[in-house]
């Protein structure tokens, strides 16, 4: 039982150093490439990344970092697939990946904006940035929907984790709530927050439908590329 003790106040104790040492440059440096990573490589994770900027940056410098981080990394992406091909693709995702992205690029979004927006503010964008780099589509168009798209889908989850810093900021904890003393956010606060959180369940659900209606109708068709 000591040795339980002991190891729940160590863990408490370095996470509370993890978090005090996020919240400088290093942090910033860090989100960044964990987000850039999870993007060049689009089977990784990367939504917790907003989650932690929000809360130990705050909204505006939260969504700055995730902002320029997206920004970066999907523009790489793009251009990456735009000047080197399937060749270099097959390094960062399966053929049947690249089969269905590229074919959903070329049928569906190389020539629709608002549609191409939407995938970009689904789970799919990273995959979507690889996708339609290999079609014509020129770069600033590409660019605008991409602009457009991580303002309305990264806002959510950086303005979720704000609000649980602020939550955090009033001595949030499972023991007061169980005592009967809930914390309550500032009115715009919990405007913000009530609407993220639905937002985000937005996102989600048109995710799916996406997902159902494109992605999945979309034939995998073997490239020529494939068998060599």
């Amino acid at each position: 039982q000591h040795k339980v003790i002991f190891a729940n106040i160590l863990f408490r104790n370095w996470l509370i150093f993890v978090i005090e040492a996020l919240s400088g440059n290093w942090g910033i440096l860090l989100i960044l490439l964990l987000r850039f990573i999870s993007i060049v490589i689009p089977v990784l994770p990367g939504t917790y990344c907003l989650l932690i900027s929000g809360y130990l940056f705050g909204l505006v410098n939260g969504l700055l970092i995730s902002f320029i981080a997206d920004l970066v990394a999907c523009s790489i992406s793009f251009s990456l697939s735009k000047n080197f091909g399937r060749k270099i693709l097959k390094r960062v995702m399966s053929k049947k990946y690249l089969n269905k992205f590229e074919n959903l690029s070329k049928n569906y979004l190389e020539k629709n904006f608002f549609l191409l927006t939407g995938f970009l503010m689904t789970g799919w964008f990273d995959f979507v940035s690889y996708g339609v780099g290999l079609t014509k589509l020129k770069w600033r168009k590409f660019l605008l929907a991409l602009i457009v798209s991580v303002l309305l889908s990264d806002l959510p989850f950086v303005a979720t984790g704000n609000g649980f810093r602020e939550l955090q900021n009033q001595n949030f904890n499972i023991k007061g709530i169980l005592d009967g003393n809930v914390p309550s956010l500032e009115k715009e606060y919990l405007i913000l927050f009530i609407v993220s959180v639905i937002l985000i369940f937005s996102i989600g659900i048109i995710g799916a439908v996406i997902d159902k209606k494109y992605i999945q109708s979309v034939p995998v068709i073997k490239n020529i590329d494939d068998k060599q």
